[in-house]
């Protein structure tokens, strides 16, 4: 059960309004009650609803699983990914207390002026707009008062409802204490303002020099990092209109290039970030696109980020080439590759033949009509289904791709994401080849690796050896049964040759004529002989008919 404080109280008692027994039996420490419950989800928005009540850091959990398509069906990735949290602003007198103990001086101090109005609220913080000496107006985003301590608080009831899940039937099919672990690191990283203060500064400097983003397409707000800390992030103050507003949609028409360019440079941006830079906006949804009027897209909102390390993100561009290009087989063994199986082997055969009807259904359709987004969600939902642990950038990529696409649409119904991504990967293919210093240096380190691991771990290996400390371990398939046919092989074998030795007794015995027990003893033996003789005889015509 839950550990006895208030708060774990009402969380029993918003599931318990809500009515999912399931969560319920597990809360309430009926194992056995939420094994025998239908392990299902609550309706999408029954689920969003609990959420909300039980309050932002649920509701950021909540945001967080939305990125996870490998666990829940498209139905709650897309309620989730919409959750928002109807959490009011913080008292103006608890934010001046989190900006005094940041600054040691009053907002009126630093700034020539400050809006105690906050201008935006979420489930972590608020925005205020301010200005400073020079005349330049700042986003000053404050951490919710007490966000810390309830994070902490509700992160450890999280873990504790996943162990408790991890015990059921259901549970024990995934890894939910893992997974609560992932969700706990994403929240006590979105709580500290440093981490997001320098990812927007990377990300600045990684649009700054791609060469798949057109010059000033894209841009990030300017960091102040003289008045930025764990608490507070202050950024440069850029005016704009959401993307898929009538104003946005107005601007990006009149630039250069038009809407098309826009949604070009979006998908520059999202390709330099995975496939070049392995540092990726995760969460670019349309609230944090806005446009000037100028056109120029600035992306906000850095607090979620993602990272593939250069072999996965060569694997994961090895996929969607193998994907876009109907390759089953190719797209198995990398998917294999990026999602290791939980058990010690996986079925390949049987996810090849289901990622080989997944391609057909989605491919045989033209590419307009092609949701790629959920087409990837689809696969990784397989690849859980399989049996394979899908890791949580794969999520967080799909959800990027989901937004990217989405928005594109929105813009230009025509828009095809795979159709747009074939001369980006030609394009990346291209700079793999013109640049191969870095897979040779690559290349060299890992030699060097190996020759330099070897000798210890062949001393190792020998040392076991000699000690008689090695084991070998094989599991064969089928052994059962080949031992049994073994066994039943010796047993005839014996029994044959107990036969030819009472045989061969019986006729020696005879040949004594002149001693009548020995003649009764040998005729006793050869009809034991023919008794066992028949018997063999028969169970060899028996096994030959199976």
């Amino acid at each position: 059960m839950l550990s006895g404080s208030s708060r774990a109280l009402e969380i029993v008692k918003v599931v318990s309004q809500h009515q999912w027994d399931y969560l319920l039996g597990l809360l309430s420490a009926q194992l056995g009650a939420a094994a025998d419950t239908q392990p299902s989800l609550p309706a999408p928005e029954v689920l969003c609803r609990m959420l909300t009540e039980l309050g932002p850091v649920f509701v950021k959990v909540g945001q967080l699983l939305s990125t996870r398509p490998d666990l829940l069906p498209d139905a709650y990735v897309r309620a989730l990914a919409r959750l928002q949290s109807s959490v009011p602003p913080a008292p103006w007198p608890e934010v001046e207390g989190r900006l005094l103990e940041q600054w040691q001086r009053s907002p009126e101090e630093v700034f020539a002026s400050f809006d105690t109005t906050p201008v935006a609220a979420g489930s972590i913080g608020q925005v205020h707009r301010a200005e400073l000496a020079d005349g330049r107006a700042v986003a000053v985003k404050v951490l919710r008062p007490g966000i810390e301590r309830q994070v902490e608080e509700d992160g450890q009831l999280l873990r504790q409802i996943a162990a408790l899940a991890a015990q059921t039937p259901l549970g024990s099919s995934y890894d939910l204490p893992g997974l609560a672990e992932q969700l706990v690191a994403a929240l006590e990283g979105e709580i500290d303002f440093r981490r997001e203060a320098g990812n927007t500064e990377r990300l600045a400097e990684v649009l700054k020099r791609s060469s798949f983003v057109g010059d000033g397409r894209l841009r990030v707000p300017g960091l102040f990092r003289e008045f930025s800390g764990p608490a507070v992030l202050v950024l440069e103050w850029l005016a704009g209109d959401p993307i898929l507003s009538p104003e946005a949609r107005s601007a990006l028409e009149q630039c250069s290039g038009g809407v098309e360019a826009a949604t070009d440079a979006l998908l520059g941006a999202f390709v330099e970030q995975f496939f070049v830079e392995g540092f990726f906006d995760a969460d670019p949804h349309p609230g944090n696109l806005m446009v000037a009027a100028d056109g120029t897209i600035t992306i906000l909102d850095l607090g979620m980020v993602g990272s593939f390390d250069p072999r996965t993100r060569t694997m994961v561009l090895d996929l969607v080439l193998a994907l876009i290009n109907e390759d089953p087989a190719r797209a198995t063994d990398l998917l294999v590759h990026l999602a290791p199986p939980l058990a010690s082997s996986v079925d390949r055969r049987g996810l090849r033949r289901r990622l080989d009807q997944l391609i057909r259904a989605n491919f045989a359709k033209p590419l307009q009509q092609l949701n790629f987004a959920h087409f990837l969600a689809d696969m990784l939902q397989i690849a859980s289904s399989t049996g394979l642990q899908v890791p949580g950038n794969l999520g967080l990529f799909v959800k990027a791709i989901t937004n990217l696409e989405g928005v594109g649409r929105e813009l230009s119904p025509e828009f095809s994401f795979s159709e747009a991504m074939k001369p980006l990967v030609s394009r990346l293919m291209a700079r793999a080849l013109l640049l191969p210093q870095q897979r040779v240096m690559q290349f060299g380190l890992d030699l060097r690796s190996l020759l330099l691991d070897s000798p210890r771990q062949l001393s190792g290996l020998l040392q076991r050896f000699s000690g008689d400390e090695l084991v070998f371990a094989f599991q064969l398939q089928g052994l059962d049964r080949v031992l049994g046919n073994l066994d039943v092989l010796s047993r005839r074998i014996a029994l044959a040759i107990l036969v030819a030795a009472l045989l061969l007794s019986a006729t020696v015995m005879a040949t004594q004529s002149e001693l009548q027990l020995l003649r009764q003893v040998s005729q006793g033996l050869f009809v034991a002989a023919n008794v066992l003789g028949v018997w063999l005889v028969v169970s060899l015509m028996r096994s030959g008919r199976r």
